[in-house]
């Protein structure tokens, strides 16, 4: 999958929650899968859980195996930063910040997920709730994001993620 094509999947995926937000619900006509927390964890969301796992855990390896991980089919847009391909976000976001002796997460947590689903693609809405110790002084934080999927031999990996 290209950066196009993630980003052309990814204006649909915001044009399609919007109209799913706004539209009439007797006459609504959605035929998309939806999963909402609660229900059976599968898919996408066991990715998000799984992924949130390994951050807390400052696991690396753990974390690659929920991405799609070849060349730039990874993109990650978080706060003002973007890293293209898991390396590139692995290897200069992920690796330094894992390295700092002062940053211990306690909980990543991703919460109140919302996914629809067609065919191979998805993508998810969410929040994720964090508690973590930076330089003695504990914090708590709540971020909100979206995540696009793509199933790839038989297994859900994000191939996009929007964190702000």
């Amino acid at each position: 999958m290209t950066i196009n094509s993630i980003m052309a999947f990814g204006a649909l995926a915001f044009v399609l929650s919007a109209s799913m937000a706004t539209a009439d619900p007797v006459h609504k006509q959605d035929t998309a899968h939806h999963e909402k927390e609660g229900m059976a964890m599968d898919g996408p969301t066991q990715v998000l859980r799984g992924y949130g796992e390994a951050i807390a855990n400052k696991n690396l390896v753990e974390m690659g195996k929920y991405v799609a991980a070849g060349g730039d089919e990874f993109t990650i847009f978080e706060g003002s930063g973007a890293n293209t391909g898991w390396e590139d976000y692995r290897d200069h976001h992920l690796a330094p910040e894992f390295a700092n002796l002062d940053l211990t997460f306690h909980r990543y947590e991703y919460k109140n997920i919302k996914t629809h689903s067609e065919g191979n693609m998805a993508f998810s809405t969410f929040s994720i709730e964090m508690d973590y110790t930076y330089k003695g002084e504990n914090k708590k934080r709540t971020r909100r994001g979206t995540a696009i999927f793509e199933r790839q031999n038989g297994k859900w990996k994000i191939i996009h993620l929007q964190t702000s």
